[in-house]
């Protein structure tokens, strides 16, 4: 039995450790530390060449993300220019409607006020001729007043305006009173001949009746009537101060 045994285990030495053994293989044992870092590079590896890769597909197939940026931003800038210009345009087109629109306002106001100083260029070389007449003649005039050029004309619905001169040829001093005025006016309806006394019955008018004067003053005013009156004639009569006996009268009838 012993010797059995020994030769079974020379038989299992020259198996293992003999010609016939089977070789032997030495491996490097890497930790899971060195595998992971291995592995991490190998990706981003990949990762670059797959970018660059399809980056340089891009290229060569004409779309680049770079100059597409710089196009992008391009065009920004131009769009704000443009609407920062369109935003300048608009400022200037309102400032122009508004300097025309005064501009044709003022081309109105002052259309009307050569209109009104004309009608007065021409009444004042109405009246200066009338003056030239009227120096050293007062024929019709008492102590040398006279009521001359008395006026009168529809203004509004309603109203009648009136004006007139006061004279007073060789004046060594100031005249001051007053005017009154009688209004005859006619109801359409019925035919009915009305009087109207002023300022007695419009007593807003007063300040337009005062005299104060040395060679003349042209007095006007506005007086009221109803809607549906006509006025034919008006009265004028010169009052001196503190008296009711009038100094000169004229009347027109229309």
């Amino acid at each position: 039995m012993a010797i059995l045994r020994s030769d079974r285990i020379v038989s299992e030495l020259r198996r293992r450790f003999g010609i016939s053994a089977p070789k032997l293989s030495v491996r490097t044992h890497w930790s899971w530390k060195v595998k992971g870092t291995i592995i991490g590079v190998a990706a981003l590896v990949l990762a670059g060449l797959f970018y660059g890769g399809f980056d340089a597909g891009r290229i060569f197939a004409g779309f680049n993300v770079g100059k597409v940026q710089e196009e992008q931003q391009r065009l920004t800038a131009e769009l704000a220019t443009v609407r920062a210009e369109n935003a300048q345009l608009k400022r200037d087109t309102i400032e122009l409607t508004n300097n025309s629109q005064m501009a044709l306002g003022a081309k109105d106001v002052l259309s009307k006020q050569i209109v009104t100083l004309q009608q007065e260029n021409t009444q004042l070389k109405e009246e200066a001729a009338f003056f030239e007449k009227l120096m050293g003649n007062t024929n019709g005039a008492k102590n040398g007043l006279a009521v001359q050029r008395l006026q009168a004309e529809r203004d509004t619905v309603g109203t009648y305006r009136f004006r007139a001169l006061v004279v007073q040829g060789s004046a060594v001093s100031s005249f001051k009173g007053r005017l009154s005025l009688t209004a005859t006016i006619v109801m359409d309806k019925d035919g009915k001949r009305v009087n109207i006394n002023l300022p007695e019955d419009q007593p807003d008018l007063l300040p337009s009746l005062g005299l104060d004067f040395k060679a003349y003053q042209r007095v006007e005013g506005v007086f009221k009537v109803p809607p549906n009156a006509q006025l034919k004639t008006l009265q004028m009569r010169v009052l001196p101060a503190g008296s009711n006996t009038p100094k000169a009268q004229q009347s027109i009838q229309l």
